[in-house]
């Protein structure tokens, strides 16, 4: 489905525990395949799989995608190809060496975010099983920062090492999922988000089968006066789908919290076919977390009860 690949490119875009490491060691965040020797003054982020420095402002983001993402996203790492996510590229992609890895590119640019301009480095790498991307990203100009000859010494220590099951990956979400209501785990990505479905393809093409997103933020929740109008936005914001409409809209108290739930009818971006589609997000304090099913509108009825089922069972760790 186009509403999956696009969820490769959200991750260019996007802003754990971490397993015990030697100083000039790769560290692998819980869960994860990818790791790198921790910078001077960064530590673990507890809302994204990675590594920040909060004085600095500076982050590296690890992100895993399936092994076929690898070669999608390789023929847009360039400066035509990045334009659409905002980065601005410093020269043409780099071949790189990656521990683990068959093939490896880097790049690096810069990206203005909320009014702030970064500096960004990424590198792609394949390895057996999965495709890594590794993004880092510092606010232009800060005090102190690390140079470029630094940055680069850092993303030279990456590593891809056997990537842990799928059930250890989905252990690592910082959300667990009480009632699956039948639907079969995919994938977990990026430490922060969860794929699952009801059929045999693992990567649904053309709305041939459901499709559930679960997608978590553990720092950047509205106050309770604007939830609503939050959750109507990103409902509309659903990327790799199309004239998004919103049929229905409701909120309801949850243990201290809330639940949002909206639902409506949209287009799939490429086909063009009529889609059923719901969010349920779960708010609790500043942390929220999102269940989005995408599916044919003819197999509504099929599946709406269970996705609600899904979704109302789900915790904040």
């Amino acid at each position: 489905m186009r509403y999956i690949t696009a969820l490769l490119v959200f991750t260019m875009i996007s802003l754990a525990h971490v397993q015990a490491g030697f100083a000039q060691e790769a560290v692998f965040p819980e869960g994860s395949s990818v790791g790198l020797v921790i910078p001077r003054n960064m530590q673990p982020s507890s809302t994204f799989s990675g590594f920040e420095d909060p004085a600095m402002g500076a982050t590296i983001v690890l992100t895993e995608l399936p092994v076929d993402a690898y070669a999608q996203i390789s023929a847009k790492f360039n400066a035509e190809g990045l334009a659409p996510t905002g980065i601005v590229v410093s020269g043409a992609a780099q071949d790189w060496q990656v521990k683990g890895a068959s093939a490896a590119k880097y790049i690096h640019g810069s990206q203005i975010a909320s009014g702030i301009k970064y500096r960004k480095w990424i590198v792609l790498s394949q390895a057996p099983t999965t495709t890594t991307m590794v993004t880092m990203q510092i606010p232009d100009g800060v005090a102190g920062a690390p140079s470029d000859a630094d940055v680069e010494d850092t993303l030279r220590s990456i590593a891809v090492r056997t990537p842990p099951t799928l059930d250890e990956q989905i252990a690592a979400l910082p959300f667990k999922v009480g009632d699956l209501a039948g639907f079969r785990p995919i994938r977990a990505i990026a430490g922060a988000t969860y794929l699952l479905t009801d059929g045999p393809q693992d990567v649904p093409a053309s709305a041939a089968q459901p499709v559930i997103i679960i997608a978590s933020n553990l720092g950047n929740a509205p106050e309770a006066a604007a939830r609503m109008d939050f959750a109507r936005k990103a409902f509309a914001s659903l990327t790799g789908i199309k004239d998004v409409r919103s049929d229905n809209e409701s909120s309801a108290p949850a243990d201290g919290g809330e639940w949002v739930d909206i639902d409506g009818s949209a287009k799939d971006a490429t086909s063009g076919d009529a889609l059923y589609v719901a969010q349920i997000a779960r708010f609790a304090g500043d942390r929220y977390v999102r269940a989005i099913l995408i599916v044919r509108g003819s197999e509504r009825d099929k599946f709406a009860d269970r996705f609600r089922r899904l979704a109302k069972s789900l915790t904040i760790n």
